[in-house]
């Protein structure tokens, strides 16, 4: 029986390079020589843009490919639809 792997490669990559990052936004916060009141809404917003910013730049260096099992659609067929024109509001006649 085979298991899915939720992590994969790329997904323990992302999550080491988003705890480095976010710990050096975390350091950075703290060293600016301004004392917040509630450091929290500094800090979650700075996490937020860390963690898109580290997401970006994990698709930037580490660009993964697409799998070659993924099956592409066939030709698409073209349906032959009658359009109906309609007569007015409640006039819809079949």
């Amino acid at each position: 029986m085979q298991r899915d792997v939720l992590l994969n490669q790329s997904s323990i990559r992302r999550f080491i390079f988003t705890l480095i990052t976010g710990y050096l936004a975390i350091f950075g916060v703290q060293q600016i020589p301004y004392e917040f009141p509630n450091q929290w809404a500094v800090l979650i917003p700075v996490l937020i843009v860390v963690y898109i910013v580290t997401v970006w730049l994990d698709g930037v260096f580490f660009k993964d490919e697409e799998p070659p099992e993924k099956i592409s659609p066939g030709p698409k067929k073209k349906k032959n639809k009658s359009l109906r024109k309609s007569q007015g509001f409640g006039d819809n006649q079949l």
